[in-house]
């Protein structure tokens, strides 16, 4: 019986520390956020300008047009 006193005993202060554990790293993880928020408002990160817009569009109508010309060849295609 002695032992199973101080099994619970162990498990208990075992699940203690990982609960007090988890907890300092949550509040510690809060903190850390609010301060990259102050830091965020007086320091943001510079937003990337797309340059080539048109481009892109037609690298999409390109993309379009090959997936249209594939599922055709699937379609069509005599086994």
């Amino acid at each position: 019986m002695e032992n199973l006193n101080i099994g619970i005993i162990v498990m208990v202060i075992g699940m203690a520390t990982v609960f007090v554990f988890l907890a300092i790293m949550i509040v510690a993880m809060k903190i850390t956020t609010k301060i990259i928020e102050i830091i965020n408002k007086y320091f943001p990160e510079p937003v990337p300008e797309e340059k080539n817009i048109q481009q892109k569009k037609q690298d999409d109508k390109s993309e379009i047009a090959l997936a249209i010309a594939v599922a055709i060849r699937e379609r069509t295609k005599v086994i």
